[in-house]
This record gives structure tokens, C-alpha cells and sequence, in this order.
């Protein structure tokens, strides 16, 4: 039993004041110039320390609308920057343009399609100190991308450093305005 007790005490320790994100973005393929638009969920472990998963698509290029990549990812934070890696699970198919224009010289069929799971990492920047836009660039073998994102919904408890320490949580009212 006490076992137990302390497992339950250790969880309901370590998310008391977790947070979780849900954020879009939109970026760019640097390897096959593709636009891509996409919606991730993020969920705060630690001050620093992140888990999450997003899923982006490629909607807008050669109508093929197979292309997608769903990413498993970790993060840690270091100021300004983030440091992410984690697992890049892509599908990326050919266009129908691009395959006849590549068989209209040529007598062979090349495949153009990419699929499987590759690690990747990534960095991510925050430019502005009072606003969540964050600038991602992310780095594996299938693909090189960049882009930005913004968050759309924060999830949990956040915890206010203004207030005093008092056990209502409330504002002291003893207190100056300028404190």
C-alpha cells in the first residue's frame, strides 16, 4: 500500500502544475520546396522539459494530398532557444507532373516516394520576450525544414509569481500599489 501511496503522490506531484500546449504552424521543405501547414500538442513535464507530437501536411502542392508526416518529438528549453529531437514518421508521395516530366526523356520509372520513421532534431527560437511566436528549423535524412508557430490553446495550471503568499491566493490588500 504505501508503495502505491507514494507512486500516486510522485504523479500527482509532477503534474500539479503542468501545462499542455496546442499550437499551429506553417513552413517551408527545404529539399523539395513544398509548403506545409500542421497542428501539435505539447505537454509540459518540468519547467524546461516538454513532450509532444504534431502532424503536418502538405495541402496546397501538385494535388497528390498523400503527403503527411506525423513527428513524435521531445524538448528542452534553454532561454530563448529549444532544443528538440525525437521520431519524423513521413509519407511523402510523387506529384504526376513530376513523374511524366521525368519519364518524357527518360524510359524508366524513378519513384519519387519517401516513407518510413527517421530521427531528427531540431531548434527552435522565441524572438520576442512577451509573445509565443517561436521560429523552428527541424534536421533529419528525409527532410530540412523551416517555418513558424504559434499556440492556439494552453491547457492546466499555470502558476502566478505576482501574488503574495497568503492562503486564499489572493492579492494582499495591505499592500502599496508599486508592490
Amino acid at each position: 500500500m504505501k508503495k502505491y501511496l507514494i507512486l500516486i503522490l510522485t504523479i500527482y506531484s509532477l503534474n500539479i502544475y503542468s501545462q499542455a500546449h496546442i499550437g499551429a504552424m506553417g513552413g517551408y521543405n527545404l529539399d523539395n520546396d513544398k509548403t506545409q501547414v500542421g497542428l501539435g500538442l505539447n505537454y509540459m513535464l518540468f519547467p524546461k522539459i516538454s513532450v509532444g507530437a504534431m502532424a503536418m501536411i502538405t495541402p496546397f502542392e501538385d494535388g497528390s494530398g498523400d503527403d503527411y508526416m506525423i513527428m513524435y518529438n521531445a524538448k528542452y528549453k534553454l532561454g530563448k532557444f529549444t532544443l528538440v529531437g525525437g521520431l519524423m514518421d513521413m509519407k511523402m508521395g510523387n506529384s504526376p507532373n513530376m513523374n511524366m516530366d521525368m519519364n518524357m526523356n527518360m524510359n524508366m520509372n524513378m519513384d519519387m516516394n519517401m516513407d518510413g520513421t527517421d530521427p531528427y532534431f531540431g531548434i527552435e527560437y522565441k524572438p520576442f520576450k512577451n509573445k509565443m511566436l517561436k521560429v523552428y528549423y527541424n534536421h533529419s535524412d528525409m527532410m530540412k525544414s523551416i517555418g513558424i508557430m504559434m499556440p492556439i490553446l494552453h491547457i492546466g495550471k499555470k502558476m502566478n509569481h505576482d501574488m503574495h503568499m497568503n492562503h486564499d491566493m489572493s492579492k494582499d490588500q495591505d499592500c502599496d500599489p508599486n508592490c
